[in-house]
């Protein structure tokens, strides 16, 4: 196992991007966010991802995000940055700074727009993984890059010296899938996108959830993650439901999750509520009214749950 995937472990949150409203990364309130996960418990993060509104960042504040998140962390814990675009190249560049300002490694999408072979997805990591100064996770999320990896590639990304996936499919059967195919090498660091199923994903075989919800409650994938490492598996059932609760709030609340999470953490004093364009920012009534919906669950305000 490497040093990189010995620090993959637990929940790393995908952290939001605060923007100031000329949309430029607010690294003040970056770093309030990365202190506030980081003071919940958590074990990592990934900046720039999808949460992190990553395709809709310009080039130029890419760095601000980066350097701001690795100043914070000061390498308490991993810092992983999101890179991915459909020009190669400009994934090399990517790679390239992330490291130089001292990320520990990088979470990769295939690039998105055209179908891809398997065989063309193992050229393309190949020469990324020779080309990374920072080692490389594959971020599997077909729903935006319409590639989808299957178990066999998964294997071969392996040999190819990829050290672990996300896989954001949001299929339990998919995730259950390259568990099995990767039983025989249990370094490779398989990692389950959100965590609506995250206590079944630990059960077979990940290591670890990478999404939203810790950005506003870091608890509550801790506290399934606690309870299943301990072997409380009472606890740990009634804490993926009280965290199933919350997405249950969350995700009728409005059709942009990250606009959601940040007007909640606007109220909290973390960041301001702009999301970048051309998505939309919620106006002041609907930051209200999700700040209201989802206050229960704060940890400011959350009574604790039972069995933690």
């Amino acid at each position: 196992m490497t040093p990189f995937q010995q620090r993959i472990r637990g929940v790393i949150p995908a952290i939001l991007t605060p923007l100031n409203a000329d949309f430029t990364v607010d690294a003040a309130a970056l770093r309030r966010l990365v202190r506030r996960v980081i003071d919940g418990g958590c074990h990592g993060f990934v900046t720039l991802g999808t949460t992190g509104e990553f395709a809709q960042i310009d080039d130029d504040q890419r760095s601000v995000a980066i350097r701001s998140a690795v100043a914070e962390s000061a390498g308490a814990v991993p810092v992983i940055v999101g890179a991915g675009q459909p020009n190669v190249r400009r994934v090399r560049e990517q790679l390239k700074i992330a490291g130089d300002l001292g990320a520990d490694g990088a979470l990769v999408n295939p690039p998105f727009y055209f179908p891809m072979t398997p065989d063309e997805v193992v050229r393309l990591f190949e020469e990324l993984v020779k080309a990374s100064p920072i080692p490389i996770l594959l971020y599997n999320i077909p729903s935006m890059t319409k590639v989808a990896v299957n178990a066999a590639t998964l294997k071969r990304l392996r040999d190819a010296g990829v050290q672990g996936t996300k896989d954001s499919t949001g299929d339990a059967n998919n995730l259950n899938t390259y568990c099995h195919v990767m039983r025989d090498d249990p370094d490779f660091r398989v990692i389950v996108g959100g965590d609506r199923f995250f206590l079944h994903a630990l059960l077979s075989g990940a290591c670890a959830t990478t999404g939203l919800t810790p950005n506003l409650a870091p608890y509550l994938d801790l506290d399934i993650y606690t309870a299943y490492q301990a072997g409380r598996w009472d606890a740990a059932a009634a804490a993926q439901n009280r965290c199933n609760e919350f997405l249950q709030t969350f995700l009728p609340l409005g059709e942009y999750g990250m606009a959601v999470a940040k007007a909640v953490l606007s109220k909290l004093g973390v960041m301001q509520k702009w999301v970048a364009p051309p998505k939309t920012s919620l106006g002041d009534p609907d930051v209200e009214r999700v700040f209201a919906a989802l206050r229960p669950f704060l940890p400011e305000f959350a009574a604790v749950p039972a069995g933690r």
